[in-house]
C-alpha cells in the first residue's frame, strides 16, 4: 500500500523527454507518447519490482488516464482529496509531472479497495489459510518482553497467535501473544519480519479485490 517514488530517475527522464515524445496513441482526448511509456515502465519497475512490456504499458496508461479524466470531471472532490494526501506524504513536487501524478493517483485509488477489504471484509479464517500455506513461520518468543529470547517456535498453525496477529492488525498495534504449556509468551516480531508478513497479506488482498477494481476501472471508462 506504500508508494515508492525515485525522483532521481524521474529527473533523468525529464532531461531526456524529447527523446521519447512521439505520439503512439491519440483517442478520446487521451494522448500517450513514447516518453509516457518510458516513465510508466520505470515507475512500474520501481514500485512493483517487476518489468512490464510495451503493449501492457500502453494498455495501462490508456486505462489510467481515462479513469483519472473521468474522475476529474465527475468527482473532482475525490481527486482533490487524493492529491492532498499525496502532497502530505510526498510533497508538492510529486504532482508536477502528469505521468507521475496520474500514477500516484491511480495507486491511491487502488489502495482504497485494499483498505476497504482489510477494514470490512478480512476475516481470521483467511489468515489461517494464508499462514497454513507457508512452509513455516518460525518466530522468537519471550517471557520478558523480548529482552531475552526463550526459543523459536513455528506459529503458522497456532490459532491463538493468528487471532492475536489479526487483532493487532485491526488495532494497528504490535503486542503479539502466545500461550505454550500454560505460560504466556510475547512473540517478538521485528520490523523486517512484520513487513514480510504484511506484504503477504497485501498481495492476498490485491488478488481478492482484483475483479472488483477492474470492474470499477472499466465502468468508469465506459461512462
Amino acid at each position: 500500500m506504500v508508494i515508492k517514488i525515485f525522483f532521481k530517475i524521474i529527473l533523468f527522464l525529464f532531461i531526456y523527454k524529447s527523446s521519447f515524445s512521439d505520439v503512439i496513441y491519440e483517442k478520446n482526448n487521451i494522448i500517450v507518447t513514447e516518453y509516457d511509456i518510458k516513465i510508466y515502465q520505470q515507475l512500474y519497475k520501481e514500485n512493483y519490482n517487476s518489468e512490464i512490456n510495451y503493449s501492457n504499458s500502453l494498455k495501462d496508461l490508456v486505462l489510467i488516464n481515462s479513469l483519472i479524466k473521468n474522475l476529474e470531471i465527475n468527482n473532482p472532490e475525490f481527486i482533490k482529496k487524493i492529491d492532498s494526501e499525496i502532497i502530505n506524504r510526498l510533497g508538492q513536487n510529486s504532482l508536477e509531472n502528469d505521468n507521475v501524478k496520474n500514477f500516484l493517483r491511480f495507486s491511491r485509488i487502488r489502495d482504497e479497495f485494499l483498505i476497504n477489504y482489510f477494514q470490512n471484509k478480512l476475516e481470521i479464517k483467511e489468515l489461517k489459510i494464508l499462514f497454513s500455506e507457508l512452509e513455516s513461520l518460525n518466530l522468537p518468543i519471550s517471557i520478558d518482553n523480548c529482552l531475552i529470547i526463550n526459543e523459536i517456535v513455528d506459529l503458522k498453525d497456532k490459532e491463538e497467535f493468528i487471532k492475536s496477529f489479526y487483532d493487532n492488525l485491526k488495532k494497528n498495534t504490535q503486542d503479539f501473544q502466545i500461550t505454550i504449556n500454560e505460560v504466556k509468551y510475547k512473540v517478538c516480531i521485528n520490523e523486517l519480519t512484520f513487513k514480510a508478513i504484511e506484504k503477504l497479506i497485501i498481495e492476498y488482498i490485491q488478488i481478492q479485490t482484483a475483479d472488483e477494481f477492474e470492474k470499477f476501472v472499466y465502468e468508469k471508462n465506459k461512462s
